[in-house]
């Protein structure tokens, strides 16, 4: 571990010992016999507020300006554990006795500030924060490297009453699993497929409705996906037709069906960039860190989420047509993918909640697996025809109020690959056990 990496990891212990602190004492009044009452002390609310610097209706500060200002972090560190089907054979370093089998990176590390003003305004700015470990990864042995700091969110949104306009670096949401924010998501990882079409942040305009609780929902984006070189030069867009375009439609579903409150998505976003042209008139292919668009040129999901009681559910068929940004060995020929995932969710107390996932993902030398860890310590390629996948995990939250804030979550997975890739080489079949920490404020 980094010498960099201690005073991140020592706010996560601190914040786990604090939630054990005892309540302040009161302050003494001057009519001890008329003591009024004082709400218990609640320490995610006090934490919270702790990065909220300044709020004009809890400070009784009216401000024309600024309506409040407030500090984000958010971390997560995780541990897994693979076990494929083949065993030492089919770990990555295994047959020369190095083989590693386990592990462990700052998975996120983000800090940003954001604030309203103007009474109609808001401005958020996320950076990733670099110096952090990253996962172990294999050449001709085991290294282990730096995240690097990179610029995640920057963007202004106006409130326009019924509408709300975006602009600068955001995150596309498209898909269910996308839609929902990492601090927020079930499960330590998305499913495969959501992570192989799914769109980084990227420089762009959008429009929304802006209750998202109304009948019928809508949101319209339109994004320039390039950025520089592992995201530290902004912007570095490769052509000129490097843009693509979403929308999203959503119907409230509520009482319709089983689900007390639920809501239907359909999403879809086309890709403008000509990866075709590469090579033959002279632009280079964009590497990894460059391309941050689409992973097709055009894409579909159609979600259903939504809670009954303490049982939460959501399901999504999705489909890429025509990949783009893909290995040109492993994947030759590779032209669609489609998917399915269904998840239900069961809170057995506040603090403890199960969960299952089961994924599939299908299309001819066309579905990449996730690379953490499955393609990362193993030597199984991460490209098959077929992945079916099982999750099954509990999370703890330690602040059931704000659950998010601070939460431990353990999962196991079994995937299942069928068929090789253009290269005659066999998906990834076996078991992952996960550990993940996460923080959120």
């Amino acid at each position: 571990m980094n010498t960099s990496t201690l005073p991140a990891l020592g706010a996560l212990l601190l914040g786990t010992t604090l939630a054990s602190a005892a309540p302040a004492k009161a302050p003494e009044t001057s009519a001890p016999a008329a003591t009024a009452a004082k709400d218990p002390f609640v320490f995610s609310k006090w934490a919270q507020s702790r990065f909220a610097w300044f709020d004009a209706k809890r400070d009784n500060a009216a401000n024309p300006w600024i309506q409040d200002f407030n500090v984000s972090l958010r971390m997560q560190y995780q541990w897994s554990n693979l076990d494929p089907a083949g065993g030492e054979d089919r770990i990555k370093g295994g047959s020369k006795g190095d083989g590693r089998r386990w592990n462990d990176e700052w998975r996120r590390f983000r800090m940003g500030v954001n604030f309203k003003f103007l009474e109609k305004f808001k401005f958020v700015n996320v950076w990733n924060i670099g110096g952090m470990d990253g996962r172990y990864q294999y050449k001709d042995g085991w290294y282990r490297g730096s995240n690097t700091y990179s610029l995640y969110e920057l963007y202004t949104e106006y409130n326009a009453g019924q509408a709300t306009f975006g602009l600068g670096k955001m995150k596309p949401a498209y898909f269910g699993e996308y839609r929902t924010s990492s601090s927020a998501i079930l499960t330590i990882e998305r499913s495969a497929l959501v992570n192989q079409l799914r769109a980084e942040t990227n420089y762009g305009i959008s429009a929304r409705s802006t209750d998202k609780n109304a009948k019928i929902g809508w949101q319209l984006g339109m994004y320039l996906n390039g950025n520089g070189h592992d995201n530290l030069t902004e912007p570095g867009f490769n052509t000129g037709d490097n843009c693509f375009v979403g929308g999203t439609i959503s119907y409230d579903t509520s009482n319709m069906a089983f689900l007390d409150k639920s809501r239907l998505y359909l999403d879809y976003a086309h890709n403008f960039t000509r990866l075709d042209t590469y090579g033959k008139t002279g632009r280079n292919i964009p590497g990894r860190f460059e391309y941050q668009g689409t992973g097709a040129v055009d894409m579909i999901g159609l979600t259903w989420e939504g809670t009954r009681g303490n049982f939460y559910l959501m399901t999504e068929v999705m489909a890429g047509f025509n990949l783009v940004n893909l290995d040109e060995g492993k994947s030759k020929g590779a032209q669609n993918v489609f998917g399915v995932t269904i998840m239900p969710a069961y809170k057995f107390t506040p603090h403890w909640e199960g969960v299952f996932r089961y994924q599939l993902a299908t299309g001819s030398n066309a579905v990449v697996v996730d690379k953490r860890y499955y393609s990362t310590n193993s030597n199984y390629s991460a490209v098959s025809d077929c992945l079916q996948g099982f999750y099954l995990g509990a999370n703890y939250y330690l602040f059931p109020d704000n659950p998010n804030m601070m939460k431990v979550m353990a999962g196991v997975e079994y995937l299942s690959s069928n068929g090789t890739d253009a290269k005659g080489a066999k998906g990834y079949t076996g078991w992952s056990y996960s550990v993940a920490v996460r923080t959120n404020f």
